[in-house]
């Protein structure tokens, strides 16, 4: 089961004096460095020194063990209480067998959500051609919808985005009634966690090109600010919704402050969630919604002020 310990065991014993076998102290150093900086698969982020059949096979064998004794003792488990175990039973394994932490063990369940849950996670769908829900629309697949939506939330004409897709506009009228329904219609989430990775991709379409919203000089730094630097992105995602609060369209104000359109911003959140999917890590995550929440806050009195102030200010108890 353990490749990697198996190896160490069986080419490193030595006799010692009184004819018992035994292990090098160095040896054993060199078995606890490396445990202790377990590798893992890039793609399925199982530890390397065990087989993933082996890792499902006691998952199965501990859950089913459980779910027996509960039965036994006259417990019911439905459908869901036996996922929950099977889910429990995973994480708990998967952290023993790699003496990892809760961070890498949420980096493992994302990297697998669709293998262990039947759901995709944004940064891990992948297309699949024997998908009938990501068969193309008249002729329009997923990643070209993608970017007309794009083209369009930026500010571009859609009957200019029509004509560049060589499509009637009453078609885009039927593409953006069925792939929705698709979004819909789809249990594991494919579609649309697919759709949200195109446009964290931002995905260049030759035909679409030379389609650009007007962006000024201001709106391009602020742009690149708010990919680079998740402090800024943070701060004008609760400034939008403190907007939004006060009666305010937040995405025309980002729009009117800071030059960036709907569809940009809404492309670099995606971003930001992507990275965070794959590089999770509990504490950064609570520190920038806190710094969200803070600023959030702020924002709101501001905008409070620019009305005349709340309608509870006046009141005292």
């Amino acid at each position: 089961m353990f490749k990697k310990l198996f190896g160490l065991v069986e080419n490193n014993e030595e006799v010692n004096e009184n004819g018992n076998n035994q292990v090098q102290s160095s040896n054993e150093e060199d078995f606890e460095d490396t445990y202790q900086e377990t590798e893992y698969d890039p793609e399925t982020l199982h530890g390397t020194h065990y087989d993933v059949e082996d890792f499902d096979a006691e998952v199965e064998r501990r859950s089913e063990a459980w779910i027996q004794d509960e039965r036994d003792s006259g417990e019911e488990m439905d459908e869901k209480d036996v996922k929950n175990t099977y889910t429990n039973y995973r994480r708990e394994i998967y952290k023993e067998w790699n003496d990892c932490d809760s961070d890498q063990m949420i980096r493992f369940e994302n990297a697998n959500s669709m293998k262990y849950s039947g759901v995709q996670t944004s940064g891990f769908a992948k297309t699949d051609d024997n998908n009938p829900f990501l068969e193309p629309v008249h002729g329009i697949s997923l990643k070209e919808y993608t970017a007309m939506c794009l083209k369009i939330s930026a500010g571009v004409e859609y009957t200019a985005v029509c004509k560049a897709m060589g499509i009637e506009p009453a078609i885009w009228e039927e593409l953006n009634t069925i792939w929705p329904q698709r979004m819909g219609e789809d249990t594991s989430f494919t579609v649309t966690t697919l759709f949200g990775q195109y446009y964290a991709e931002n995905p260049v379409i030759p035909q679409l090109e030379n389609l650009q919203a007007a962006v000024s000089e201001d709106g391009i730094a602020n742009l690149e600010k708010l990919k680079t630097d998740r402090y800024f992105y943070e701060e004008l995602a609760g400034a939008r919704q403190a907007a939004y609060e006060y009666g305010i369209d937040g995405a025309q104000w980002i729009l009117d402050n800071y030059g960036i359109n709907l569809a940009d911003f809404q492309s670099v959140a995606m971003q930001w969630l992507t990275e965070q999917n794959q590089n999770w890590n509990s504490e950064e995550i609570m520190g920038f919604s806190d710094y969200q929440q803070e600023k959030q806050k702020e924002y709101a009195a501001k905008f409070a002020a620019e009305q005349g102030g709340n309608i509870a200010d006046d009141v005292t108890f």
